[in-house]
């Protein structure tokens, strides 16, 4: 072996060993969602993650749709699509989630579009989800308001 045939193994070693010690930021992320928030919260564990949601969408209010299905792709929430857009109603696709077979509640997102939606349009918003499809699996989220019941900006 030469000289720059050893220099340059030794590079690739010093690199693979770098690599191994780097955290995988999504397995930390899916042992939070997936293990431990279930743990904590047990059989509330889907209405929390709703307000939770929509107290970190009043942290990060997102001015338009286009934004907000940003924020998701960099929260590594998925890829969210405006679908349908009715008169007091949006419904959108979530697909690219991180979601499991036997974890698949999106609340929280649920809760953060509510949120969102209802700055928006300054009228009290609810959201729900359905699964579409199971491979992908893609969720359908479902937003509604009503214009006869405009938020109260004293209690925000």
């Amino acid at each position: 072996m030469s000289n720059q045939d050893v220099k340059q193994a030794e590079k690739e070693r010093e690199e693979q060993q770098t690599e191994a010690v780097l955290p995988d930021g999504d397995f930390s992320l899916d042992l939070i969602r997936n293990e431990l928030i279930p743990e904590l919260l047990g059989e509330h564990e889907e209405a929390i993650l709703y307000w939770g949601g929509k107290a970190l969408a009043r942290k990060h209010p997102q001015s338009s749709s286009r934004d907000t299905a940003s924020f998701f792709y960099r929260a590594k929430w998925g890829v969210l699509k405006l679908v349908k857009e009715k008169k007091q109603q949006q419904i959108f696709e979530l697909t690219g989630t991180r979601h499991t077979k036997d974890r698949k509640s999106v609340s929280l997102e649920c809760g953060f579009l509510a949120e969102q939606i209802q700055n928006q349009t300054g009228c009290l918003a609810e959201a729900a989800y359905e699964i579409r499809r199971q491979k992908p699996l893609t969720y359908e989220i479902t937003v509604r308001w009503d214009k006869k019941d405009p938020v109260d900006t004293d209690s925000q």
